[in-house]
């Protein structure tokens, strides 16, 4: 007996059917279906806790920025994301995924081997070259985006745009039809620093992506003077692949649930990132888990009923069709 049906014959003695078998089980009514024209399907899949950054303005907080994963868990989920019907794209992000070498040791590799599914990612570039290069080269046609976040508090204007052109060096080895866009926080107090964090990314061709500070509360409160900032910074945009405004999209029509949603390192999955963080409020969001197979998706799609989307990618990816967004506080 193979190694391979040695540990397919644990897994099924310890937690009975396959995740994937769940999740088509689970699916079956999307399998008659297709996503709408223009629909992305798309995880983003929380994969660790731990990050190598602590910056002041990060929206997790502390208690949920620690732990990684088991490779046993990471088996249970990537085999659960296999049984998804048709081609997603799956965000990793964290913590910061590429700061755990489990990543690109187990993470990449069954993600690439056990699904059709494409790949992106959410880091902050702070991995050696050669952990980088190793990643490029295991998503090879895979990788779609890496959003690649600027943390001032902890790396220099300088470093990181030279560590950003070493890394959009290897994607046009290995992955060049892939999209490397550069995104920052708009802090309070420190907005001034954005102006040259913008011209400077723009001469290196580099795409500048800046996103409100997110609170518990929702955005942070900005003056009216700080407002006047934004507003000149971002130059009037309120596209959502431009900026990240944070917007309201209660009231529309949202595949939250259907062909999206967001998966935690536990392997718990939510509708949406905000149904994540009311959960304990309103449980409607949880879909259950990928790792003990009570993960179902949703049937079909509802109105949105929060008032705040914090990420872009369900308006990027076609899960919500946003209006024109007005800046809420604006100048």
């Amino acid at each position: 007996m193979t190694a391979a049906a040695r540990l397919a014959g644990w897994l099924r003695a310890r937690w009975g059917a396959s995740p994937a078998a769940r999740t088509e089980r689970a699916g079956h009514t999307l399998r008659e279906r297709r996503p709408p024209p223009g629909l992305q399907p798309t995880v983003e899949w929380q994969v660790l806790g731990r990050c190598n950054y602590d910056c002041s303005y990060c929206i997790q907080s502390r208690a949920s920025r620690r732990g990684v994963p088991s490779r046993q868990r990471v088996e249970r989920i990537v085999a659960g994301l296999a049984g998804l019907t048709g081609v997603w794209e799956i965000k990793i992000s964290g913590g910061e995924p590429l700061a755990w070498r489990g990543l690109v040791q187990w993470v990449v590799p069954q993600l690439v081997r056990s699904t059709r599914h494409n790949i992106s990612i959410l880091t902050n570039l702070s991995a050696s070259l050669a952990t980088l290069e190793r990643f490029c080269r295991l998503t090879n046609e895979r990788l779609r985006t890496t959003s690649a976040s600027l943390h001032p508090e902890f790396t220099s204007l300088e470093r990181f745009v030279a560590r950003a052109g070493a890394y959009r060096e290897l994607c046009a080895r290995h992955n060049p039809h892939a999209s490397l866009v550069i995104n920052a926080v708009l802090v309070p107090g420190r907005l001034e620093q954005h102006q040259p964090i913008r011209d400077r990314l723009a001469r290196e061709g580099l795409s500048y992506f800046p996103q409100l500070m997110k609170i518990r509360g929702g955005i942070y409160p900005y003056s009216p003077r700080e407002w006047r900032a934004i507003e000149e910074l971002i130059g009037g945009s309120r596209d959502p692949r431009r900026v990240n405004l944070a917007p309201s999209y209660q009231g529309r029509h949202c595949e939250a649930g259907v062909w999206y949603f967001v998966l935690d390192q536990h392997g718990e999955a939510y509708s949406c990132r905000t149904a994540k963080r009311f959960v304990e409020e309103d449980d409607r969001g949880r879909l259950g888990s990928l790792v003990d197979g009570s993960f179902a998706l949703r049937a079909a799609g509802e109105a949105c009923r929060f008032s705040i989307c914090p990420c872009t990618v369900p308006a990027n990816r076609g899960i919500v069709r946003p209006p024109a967004v007005e800046v809420r506080g604006g100048s």
